[in-house]
This record gives C-alpha cells, sequence and structure tokens, in this order.
C-alpha cells in the first residue's frame, strides 16, 4: 500500500473513526466496524493492516505509520490525542482539517478546469477553421480568379504547416498534456508549481494564505490535544510548504526555545502582524487560544478562496476575449475578399 490516501478520504475515515470513538468504542473495535462495512477491496485490505498492526503494537497511531499511507502529522496528532486521552477530539479536529483540505483542493480544480476546458475547445475551432474551412476559401477564390490578402496568406499557411506536422503536433500536446497532470498529481510538480505561482503577482498569495490556514488549525488542534505551543508549532511544520512561511515558523520555534513567551515569539518572527497577532495575544491572555486560532484558519481558508475567485474572474474574459479576436481574425480574412466582390458588383 504505498498509495497515500486523498484528503476526501481521510475527511470521511476521520470522520467515522471519531463518531464511534464518542460513541465509547474501542479503536480496535471501531476499525473492525469500519473494516466490516467497507464495499471496495483496498478499503478492506487498509483496515485489515490497521487492525493487525494495532492488535501486535497496541497503538493506533503506529498502526497508521506502519501502513505508510496517512501523513507524518496525522500520525503525531494521533500519537498525541492516545497519550492525552482525548483521541476522539482529535479525530473530529483531523476531519474538519482535511474536509476544507478536500474544499480548497475541489476549489482550484474547478476554477483550473473551466478556463482549461473553454481553451481546448476555442483553440479546436481555430484549428479547424485553419486546417478544413481557409483551403475551401482559397480554391473559390482561385476559381474566381482572385488571391487572399497577406493576413489570409498567412493563416493558410500556418493552417498547412499544422495539417502536414499534425503527428508532431499531437505529440507535442500529448506532452503537454502529460506535463500538466505531472504538475497536478505529483508531490514534486506541485513543489514546481508553487514556485513558479510565487512568482506571479496575485496568485502568490494564494499558497501563502492557504498555508497560514492550516498552521492555524494544526495550531488550535495541538491546543485542543493538550500540546504546548512549541509541540503544536512543530507540528505544524509538516503541513506547510511555502518557505516564506516556514521560514518564519522555524524563527519562531527558535524564539520559544530561547524562553520568549509564544505571543512575542509570533509577531518577533513576523509569523502574524496586525491585527491577527493582537487577536492571538488576547487568546492567549483569555486561554482561548484555540478558539482564535480557529477563527483565522476559517478566514485564511475563505480569504485564499476569495483571491482564488478574483483571478478567475479576470483570467476567464481575458481568454474569451483573446481567442475571439483570433476567430474574428481568421473570419475577416476570408470576408474581406468577398465583401470586394460584393462591392464591386454593386457599383
Amino acid at each position: 500500500m504505498s498509495q497515500m490516501l486523498t484528503n476526501q478520504e481521510l475527511f470521511h475515515f476521520c470522520e467515522q473513526l471519531s463518531i464511534i470513538l464518542r460513541s465509547g468504542i474501542s479503536s480496535i473495535e471501531g476499525l473492525q466496524i469500519l473494516y466490516d462495512d467497507s464495499k471496495s477491496q483496498r478499503s478492506k485490505e487498509i483496515f485489515e493492516a490497521l487492525i493487525k498492526s494495532q492488535e501486535e503494537t497496541g497503538s493506533l497511531s503506529q498502526a497508521f505509520n506502519d501502513t505508510g499511507i496517512f501523513p507524518v502529522s496525522m500520525v503525531a496528532y494521533v500519537k498525541t490525542g492516545e497519550e492525552t486521552g482525548c483521541l476522539d477530539e482529535v479525530m473530529a479536529s483531523l476531519a474538519a482539517h482535511y474536509e476544507q483540505e478536500a474544499e480548497i483542493s475541489r476549489s482550484i480544480r474547478s476554477a483550473v478546469a473551466y478556463p482549461m476546458i473553454m481553451l481546448g475547445m476555442m483553440g479546436a475551432v481555430i484549428v479547424i477553421l485553419l486546417i478544413k474551412v481557409l483551403p475551401v476559401f482559397q480554391q473559390v477564390f482561385r476559381q474566381m480568379g482572385l488571391e487572399l490578402n497577406g493576413l489570409s496568406f498567412g493563416l493558410l499557411k500556418t493552417g498547412s504547416v499544422i495539417s502536414r506536422y499534425s503527428a508532431v503536433f499531437l505529440a507535442i500536446l500529448a506532452l503537454l498534456i502529460l506535463f500538466i497532470i505531472f504538475l497536478c498529481c505529483s508531490e514534486k510538480g506541485r513543489n514546481q508549481l508553487g514556485k513558479f505561482a510565487a512568482r506571479i503577482p496575485q496568485v502568490k498569495e494564494v499558497p501563502i494564505t492557504m498555508d497560514y490556514g492550516r498552521l492555524t488549525q494544526a495550531i488550535s488542534m495541538g491546543i485542543r490535544s493538550g500540546l504546548g505551543p512549541d509541540s503544536s508549532l512543530e507540528l505544524a511544520d509538516h503541513l506547510l510548504s511555502h518557505p516564506l512561511v516556514k521560514e518564519r515558523l522555524h524563527k519562531a520555534l527558535k524564539l520559544l526555545n530561547e524562553g520568549a513567551p509564544f505571543s512575542d515569539a509570533m509577531t518577533e518572527s513576523g509569523l502574524f502582524q496586525g491585527m491577527d497577532a493582537r487577536l492571538i495575544s488576547i487568546g492567549i491572555r483569555a486561554g482561548a487560544t484555540d478558539e482564535v486560532m480557529l477563527k483565522l484558519s476559517k478566514r485564511y481558508r475563505e480569504e485564499s478562496v476569495s483571491i482564488i475567485d478574483q483571478i478567475i474572474s479576470v483570467v476567464e474574459p481575458t481568454i474569451v476575449i483573446l481567442l475571439s479576436i483570433l476567430v474574428g481574425l481568421v473570419l475577416l480574412s476570408v470576408m474581406m475578399p468577398l465583401l470586394g466582390i460584393l462591392s464591386d458588383m454593386i457599383v
């Protein structure tokens, strides 16, 4: 079992197990119940491996770790829940975390899919016009003793090149599709995509905001699980991906290890600033740090989705305008000579 579970699968697993644990059923009995209710062969294999490992080790977190398909951070939180006796709360918090991760992933996929489909359809229309439509008009013009103008002739030559080397272009298109799949599905590809996105002014805010959403929720989960602030930050490090956020987190951890108060470490490291830092400071004094962090997490995630929506609201009409202009140029290159003929006939 080398394939890691998706965020959606982790959400369903954590939610079901948290409900079972809250009802007073032990974790080993809960895994057996989930095994009995499993319908797919893969699910049965996963639960069978978990049950076997927990019977041997007596530890749910060790069972998760042995399978190799659960995130390192999740294993650490489950281990903390076992040690503090609040495993049901930890599983409920993890369920909420992975549900939000799945929702953001769905938002990004849907936001990217529509422009890509539109781009592909409009591109196909342009290629068909260049390869199939323009040659027909060229034959008509030749029969009438006319020649295509410079723009029309250039587009016709482009269509001829595409038609002649269609196998090469299809191979390039296939490689491009495979490259996009690699960027979206592999860990290395997502890292490279994140580095590229970090160079685009507005887009670069998305991964930062998403990481802050993960960070604040991780701190909230850690504190609710009975961990101290420094331990919560260390566990949060496994959830982060943006270099800037990780650098600030490491500075905060260093300050905490040097004896700085939690609120001071958050501000002096640059991890939190302005109103967010003030809210955290108030939450610490009021003994409600976990609640403040949870609210900040919700706000950061809503902000990341809002930024994505804003980007798409600009990208979609831009693609439509550019491709409409290209289609319009192709049609005008054909219609202008015809309009010239019609005007001569009228005169």
